[in-house]
Parts: C-alpha cells; structure tokens; sequence
C-alpha cells in the first residue's frame, strides 16, 4: 500500500505514483489520463472566470498534482469546484468572516486556534476546525494555525479539495459518473432528498450537465439528482 501526496492511501496509480510518500511508489509513471483536463475545457468548464484568475486557477490544479483518470471524474470534480466556488470567482466563502463563529464547533479532538476562524476556503470550502487539521496533517501544512493559507495558495486550495475527495472516496463514484453519490458525500444532509437546500442542488446537477459537454460527454446515463 501507498501514501499519496495528500496523506491517502491506497493501492492504484493515484497514490503510488507521482508524489507518492511511501510504500511501493512508481515515481514518474503517468498514463495518458492526465492530459484529460487541459487549459481548453478547463476554460469551458469556468467560462465566465477572467482569463487571467482562470490562468491562475488552472495553474494551481496542475501544481495540486491531481490527475482524473477519465472525462467523467473530470466532469464530476469541476462541477462540484464550480458549485462550491461561484465558478472559482472566490476561495473564501462569501459570508466570511462574519459567519466564522457559524464554524467553530469541533467533533474530534483539535480545537480551533485562538484568533483563527475556520469558515469555507479553497475549492471544496474547507470548513470547521477538525477538517483544517485532518487537511493539514495529510498535506504537511499547518493549516489549523494558518487558515487563510488555503485561500492564499492556489495549489493548497485545490490540494484540500482533492484531500477530502479522496479521504471520502468521492472518486469511486466520480469514474462512474454517479454525480448524485458524490453530492451526497460533499453536502447530502442539505440537498439531497428535498433538504433544505434542494434548491442548490439542482443548480449543481445543471452545472454537471454543462461541464460534461467541455469533455464531451452527452447528457448523464445515471440520474445525477439525489
């Protein structure tokens, strides 16, 4: 088994190849996947980002390391970027920092640091104190003392994504073009199954629809609402 970049492990090429930590790692071996998401579609995918943020972006995907293994992950992952980030117009949460004290509850045993405020930031809106640590630790950062650094670096904004999409197997799903599980691992107890938030969902499931066609995809042959 190996340890990938982001503190995952696992046993395919996406933890034991490029930037893997331990185990049997392959360095240096990439497959024609990582070509799937190009300047072209990603420029499909956030058509109304500036051409200079959308640079910026773009460049902070490549340095995060991450690579889809085919067009549906790729669709999948870029939607719920889109979604989460008003189309990477913002790696803060828009409320902030006025609704940082919403985020202060902690469920394991780190506590928020004092002064630090632990709303959503990079392009998963990482949030709450236990999410920044448990990001941190995988990625060799302190992020629980230093928040604003996954909204500062382009690359840890994309890195905390990728981290809690594989720390919560997003990726199975993803490559099956099962949009729906993946909305029920990233905010499920919201929008899924009229939550409250419905209304979100259904802007997210159009966002899909849209970004499958930059990789040309047709319309999704598994229901993408949950």
């Amino acid at each position: 088994m190996c340890k990938s970049q982001w503190g995952i492990c696992g046993y395919t090429e996406e933890y034991c190849g490029v930037g893997c930590k331990s185990g049997p790692c392959i360095q240096g071996k990439r497959g024609a996947s990582h070509s799937i998401i190009n300047k072209t579609n990603f420029q499909c995918a956030f058509n109304d980002l500036d051409s200079a943020t959308r640079t910026e972006r773009f460049n902070g995907l490549k340095q995060s390391g991450w690579h889809a293994k085919n067009a549906d992950e790729a669709a999948v992952f870029l939607a719920h970027v889109y979604h989460e980030t008003d189309g990477l117009k913002t790696l803060v949460e828009y409320c902030a920092p006025g609704c940082g004290p919403d985020y202060a509850e902690s469920w394991c045993d780190i506590q928020g640091a004092p002064g630090q405020l632990y709303y959503g930031r990079g392009c998963f809106q990482l949030s709450y104190p236990c999410n920044y640590y448990a990001a941190g630790q995988s990625l060799g950062l302190d992020l629980l003392n230093n928040p604003d650094l996954v909204a500062q670096r382009q690359d840890v904004a994309f890195k905390t994504a990728v981290w809690f999409y594989l720390a919560n197997k997003m990726d199975v799903p993803a490559q099956e073009g099962d949009f729906a599980a993946t909305t029920r691992i990233i905010n499920g107890n919201l929008e899924c199954n009229g939550g409250s938030e419905a209304a979100n969902q259904q802007t997210r499931v159009a966002t899909y629809e849209r970004i499958r066609s930059c990789f040309g995809l047709g319309p999704p042959t598994i229901n993408p609402t949950c």
